[in-house]
């Protein structure tokens, strides 16, 4: 289960796919996820997200993991 908290990408990319084995390919994965959502990009840069970032905060957190239906 993901808890909501602040998590740097990385640490968000190994939770979410922890069977990949490149933790590139895993980044990778993450990115793709959050921006072939347009819905969950548009609550990302309401919440003042910078893709650029090496973290993501808490609430971004929480609207990722609605929006992508994470448990």
């Amino acid at each position: 289960m993901l808890e909501v908290k602040d998590y740097s990408k990385q640490e968000l990319a190994d939770l979410l796919y922890p069977h990949t084995r490149n933790p590139q390919s895993r980044l990778k994965q993450l990115w793709r996820e959050v921006t072939g959502c347009p819905d969950l990009v548009q609550v990302l840069n309401s919440l003042h997200w910078n893709p650029h970032s090496h973290r993501y905060t808490r609430r971004q957190v929480a609207a990722i993991k609605e929006m992508l239906c994470l448990d």
